[in-house]
């Protein structure tokens, strides 16, 4: 293998890539992700990582001045403040941030670190991206993941995708696997209030009003069931539930379903032939399904659909999880969630601590943690010391104040991070970090397949790999036996003895092609059996029929965020998506500048007239839409600046 290639480092589709020859733009290199040895435009960029805020040395704050120091002298501060607070305060005292940037083995130090101190107080915010689909996928078939291999989609009569737009955000998955399948005649679905460039290849487009989605998907699985449209043989062998799920779908009728989710009857019915004529679906979601609490959920319902057609288990169906950032679905692999073990095991599970006590010496807690949210809500009450590995908090979705005030209210905050950022601002000892191509280790992408990320360029100055960072905490704060790792290799090989999806797999075995886990299975989940205490998969119920907001307004619809890099904003699209006919009732013409508001909060961006999108609703990016998002709200009032007239709603 050419020891310069390795993978890039700003989504989840784990393409393979290597310096070209200028050192700057990547080359594509063929691997199981871009077959086609093809790059994104991101791709392209991969290693121009020179950044004027790049963090070179350690530093600490004294007096509330920056001083840089050397690497033992931080170190040592940080062990003295950490042993200070647990002798005080005790353990759970402490938070520890991960993040799914960070390498496997990274976040396995991380969480291990935290678990040796005794606590499980360790997240990251992969858990949250997907949180619906990956808790239904875990509570109904086994694993919080991607059922199959991107390659497998080939072989899918029909599929879906829904609350994503893969065509822009996982262009190469999409160009490689899904165009190709599309071109070979499979049917593309897309059910997306906004339209977008997945659109555009879509067979159907199904626009349901937004936060919709799940009465939509249980309007296809009803009308599945009338059109006989049932694997009776698969749900009477696979399933259980089943009598009791058709109950409850059946107790609501099609118009009212119809009328709240303002979706076309013939639509729907045209759609429901598709799924039940074909032999293989095959799902693609995104955070697009995502609810709010206490809404439907869209994830369960399309869940439901699946099942009940007997799409798991084979090539060509089953559910895929469109992860975003380049680690998310490694992150929580390794452990680093506050209710889960390495390997998804529950830190509530006797015979998982045993088995990670035996590897460990010390067993880790058995009471779940803190979650990333309540950690951020608890700084300076609950949690007096934080340690935050290659996150941002202070650009949490809250109040920009509020989050001011909970990280200076800790005692104790050290960051460990490329470049300065609105949380550095805030901490006491700032450790700098490398890159993904400035160091070795692996990542799993959105189809669960490990790869070995390979270090092609040294990291400036005195910036360290976040492992060699962690392993010294750990070897000081614990013990020398415990962290005693000469190479990323000896991490990931202890990964493996503890974690049951990483069993029988070495470091060393990982090819240029990755490694799906379970590494004895080809690559298809739930074959034979599901990873469930019976072995059957688990119907629930249908959505609960929900009221439409009382509040008039656009509803707003945000889209999915950028790969969060310090330089990605500049490629990121920051208008207001907005169909001719609402701009023309608010006397707004394409290219205007206007404000979206919400009660007391207002954004401003220039529009874009769309006539892909369904009346009534806008669409800005997440970056653009944070303020609004903070109110939690769901509809918004649009302007022209110039407007001096009451707002149009």
């Amino acid at each position: 293998m050419n020891d310069r290639q390795t993978i890039c480092p700003l989504c989840g589709v784990g393409c393979r890539l290597q310096p070209g020859t200028d050192g700057l733009r990547a080359q594509g290199a063929v691997g199981p992700a871009n077959p086609n040895g093809r790059l994104c435009r991101k791709g392209i960029d991969a290693f121009a990582v020179v950044d004027e805020d790049r963090l070179t040395r350690p530093v600490v704050r004294r007096d509330s001045d920056w001083r840089a120091v050397s690497w033992s002298a931080a170190y040592d501060h940080v062990v003295d403040q950490f042993e200070r607070l647990l002798d005080v305060h005790g353990p759970d005292t402490l938070g520890f941030l991960g993040a799914p940037h960070c390498t496997n083995e990274e976040n396995y130090l991380l969480q291990k670190l935290a678990r040796l101190l005794g606590t499980n107080n360790v997240d990251n915010r992969a858990r949250h991206c997907h949180v619906s689909t990956t808790r239904v996928l875990s509570d109904r078939v086994g694993w919080p993941a991607t059922t199959n291999r991107l390659a497998d989609l080939s072989d899918a009569d029909v599929i879906i995708v829904a609350g994503a737009n893969p065509a822009e955000r996982q262009p190469i998955a999409f160009n490689s696997f899904v165009r190709p399948a599309v071109n070979e005649g499979t049917t593309l679905i897309h059910v997306e209030p906004v339209g977008n460039r997945t659109t555009r290849l879509a067979d159907v487009h199904i626009a349901p009003r937004p936060g919709m989605d799940a009465l939509m998907f249980d309007l296809l699985s009803a009308r599945v069931l009338e059109m006989d449209g049932v694997d009776r043989d698969f749900v009477t062998r696979r399933t259980s539930g089943f009598e009791a799920f058709t109950a409850t779908i059946t107790e609501v009728d099609h118009e009212t379903r119809i009328s709240v989710a303002d979706v076309d009857t013939d639509v729907v019915d045209d759609v429901a032939r598709l799924i039940a004529g074909a032999d293989r679906v095959a799902g693609m979601v995104g955070t697009g399904v995502e609810g709010s609490a206490g809404r439907t959920n869209a994830s369960e319902a399309f869940f439901h659909l699946l099942l009940l057609t007997g799409n798991f288990g084979r090539r060509g169906t089953g559910l895929y999880v469109l992860r975003g950032l380049t680690n998310e679905q490694g992150a929580i692999d390794a452990g680093c969630v506050p209710d889960r073990l390495p390997g998804h095991q529950s830190v509530m599970d006797t015979e998982a601590r045993e088995r990670i006590a035996s590897e460990w010496g010390d067993p880790p807690p058995s009471t779940p943690g803190k979650t990333a949210k309540e950690l951020l809500a608890s700084f300076g009450n609950d949690i007096r010391g934080a340690l935050v590995v290659g996150e941002n908090p202070a650009i949490s979705k809250r109040d920009p104040e509020w989050v001011r005030q909970r990280l200076n209210a800790l005692d104790l905050l050290v960051v460990l991070d490329l470049v300065s950022s609105e949380t550095t601002r805030h901490a006491d000892v700032v450790l700098p970090t490398a890159t993904s191509v400035e160091k070795d280790g692996t990542l799993t992408n959105l189809e669960r397949r490990v790869q070995r990320t390979r270090q092609t360029v040294p990291p400036p100055g005195q910036a360290r790999p976040d492992f060699v960072i962690l392993r010294d905490l750990g070897q000081r704060l614990i013990d020398a036996r415990a962290f005693d790792y000469s190479t990323v290799s000896t991490v990931f090989d202890e990964l493996s003895r503890v974690a049951p999806t990483h069993t029988e797999i070495s470091y060393a075995d990982i090819d240029r092609h990755g490694r799906q886990w379970p590494f004895d299975s080809d690559g298809v989940l739930y074959e034979e059996t599901f990873a469930t205490p019976n072995g059957v998969a688990v119907f629930g119920s249908a959505q609960p029929m929900v009221e439409l907001d009382a509040e008039s307004g656009l509803q707003l619809v945000v889209g999915g965020r950028t790969s969060e890099r310090h330089d990605d904003h500049r490629t990121n699209e920051r208008t207001l998506r907005m169909h001719p006919a609402d701009a023309s009732e608010r006397s707004i013409e394409s290219a205007d500048s206007v404000a979206v508001s919400h009660r007391s909060v207002t954004v401003e961006a220039p529009v874009q007239l769309a006539s892909d999108l369904r009346r009534g609703t806008v669409y800005l990016p997440a970056e653009v839409a944070d303020p609004l998002l903070r109110c939690e709200t769901s509809t918004v009032t649009v302007r022209p600046i110039s407007s001096t007239t009451h707002t149009h709603r």
